[in-house]
């Protein structure tokens, strides 16, 4: 039986599932910059899971949605001066190549928060017909205090909710941890037309709202980074028991662990973040899937790229060993332990460890015993998403060369001269903190096979890849 870690419960506990219906919502990007590594790792370990539910013969119905209005959003639209119709459009076209290129499956539904614009004000209207909000000067919010059980997902205190910096301290709010429903608009923000007034929707309750429009009241899986329990899953769990409290809303919590580098949680305000793409583009898509099923789900995930060279030259060795064989569930021992690994809480790194032990225990094996074993192997790694392609050399002519740098007003003559113009405008930019430009310009030269290593002992410093 599968065996999954609730965190409401903070229990391991198995699953009862029909297989006739798994109501699934993942907590989808809000598009305000290009996606990281930490996205990908939560859109990949919940792909595995999707994925090893549907070989369970469970009748998927997988929602993940976009939030493409937010204040981030608008903030950084205003400094692109562009529209924030126009940047989310844009960064919501990055997310889904990442996820195409890492071989994830598209949703059932994949809703945008401004689609949803009238199921939302129902649900405000409800909660607070409920008496379980009130609206103030600045907006609409929910009453924490009119629920007992708030807090009791992220099992936080309430003085250290108080004292955080994830809530927003307004004067006309009645207590600290109160958050918002709906936000009414300043000049020159956007914003939909509602019986509280001009506004729009609060972070948490486009989600709320676009489940109970898309998959009901009461939803199986409920899954997203761990550092989505508070405030986001905390206060969507609030909100929605407010205004159906009759209903469970949600089985199971899954979260993922997050990204670190040396230890220390990757993250905008710590100015560690490593974007999706550059690495897509330089290992390519089965090698970030590897890398991310070396750890266990709910644990913290080391980077660096140490460890992508070793998932590479790891996940190379089980390609060579199946790479001639079709895939196909020969072997039952095989098939049993991989059963036994998934249903240990989604276990991939001893997944990983028994294949190898097949692996090598095959080579003394006959033929036919040694076919079935590789067979299987293949066959339990494209069930996890694995596509085994192989990866193309993309060769740059001095003509396209040419052209990417003219378009930074640089006349080529040599690489070696060009990048270094190259790196000196965009280290101009990065001192005058234009870091959106800088982050576009360190993806846009990967076109011509070129890698600016950021942050390294000797400063810049490119290499030809």
């Amino acid at each position: 039986m599968l065996n999954l870690y609730n965190s409401y419960t903070n229990s391991l506990r198995e699953v009862e599932l029909s297989k006739d219906e798994v109501k699934i919502y993942l907590c989808g990007p809000t598009v305000q910059s290009s996606p990281h590594i930490g996205h990908g790792r939560s859109s990949v370990v919940f792909d595995f899971f999707i994925r090893y539910l549907k070989y369970l013969d469970c009748n998927v119905q997988f929602v993940r949605n976009i939030t493409d209005i937010d204040d981030k959003i608008i903030i950084k639209s205003a400094q692109q001066n562009i529209e924030f119709q126009e940047l989310a459009k844009k960064v919501a076209a990055e997310f889904k190549d990442a996820y195409d290129s890492l071989n994830c499956l598209t949703p059932d539904i994949e809703p945008k928060a401004t689609e949803y614009i009238d199921e939302i004000l129902n649900y405000i209207k409800k909660i607070l017909d409920k008496d379980m909000g009130y609206v103030s000067e600045s907006g609409v919010y929910f009453d924490t205090a009119a629920f007992s059980d708030y807090l009791k997902l992220s099992g936080r205190k309430l003085d250290e909710v108080i004292s955080g910096t994830r809530v927003d301290i307004l004067d006309d709010k009645k207590a600290p941890e109160d958050f918002a429903l709906w936000k009414f608009a300043k000049e020159g923000e956007p914003y939909w037309e509602s019986v509280w007034g001009k506004g729009r929707p609060g972070w948490h309750i486009e989600c709320s709202a676009m489940i109970n429009a898309i998959l009901g009241k009461d939803i199986d899986f409920h899954c997203g980074g761990n550092d989505l329990i508070f405030p986001h899953h905390e206060n969507e769990l609030a909100q929605s028991k407010a205004a159906y409290p009759d209903n469970e809303f949600v089985k199971h919590w899954l979260h993922n662990g997050m990204i670190n580098l040396s230890g220390k949680k990757m993250s905008k305000s710590e100015g560690n973040i490593k974007i999706l793409k550059d690495y897509i583009d330089q290992y390519g898509g089965d090698v970030l899937r590897f890398y991310f099923l070396r750890a266990q789900y709910r644990s913290p995930q080391e980077f660096s790229e140490e460890l992508l060279i070793e998932s590479k030259t790891t996940y190379k060795k089980i390609s060579d060993f199946v790479i001639d064989s079709k895939p196909q569930p020969k072997n039952d021992e095989l098939l049993s332990l991989f059963e036994e690994c998934m249903n240990d809480d989604l276990n991939t790194p001893k997944l990983i460890g028994e294949i190898f032990t097949q692996m090598n225990n095959a080579t003394n094996l006959e033929n036919g015993m040694l076919d079935d074993i590789k067979a299987t192997v293949k066959y339990i790694f494209e069930i996890l998403g694995f596509t085994f392609k192989k990866n193309v050399t993309k060769k740059v002519s001095i003509e396209d060369t040419e052209k990417f740098f003219n378009q930074y007003e640089i006349i080529f003559d040599s690489v070696e001269q060009a990048m270094s113009e190259f790196l000196k405008i965009r280290e101009k930019h990065r001192v005058e903190k234009n870091y959106q430009i800088a982050d576009e310009m360190r993806t846009n030269v990967l076109e011509i096979g070129i890698k600016i290593e950021d942050g390294n002992k000797d400063g810049w410093s490119w290499n030809n890849n």
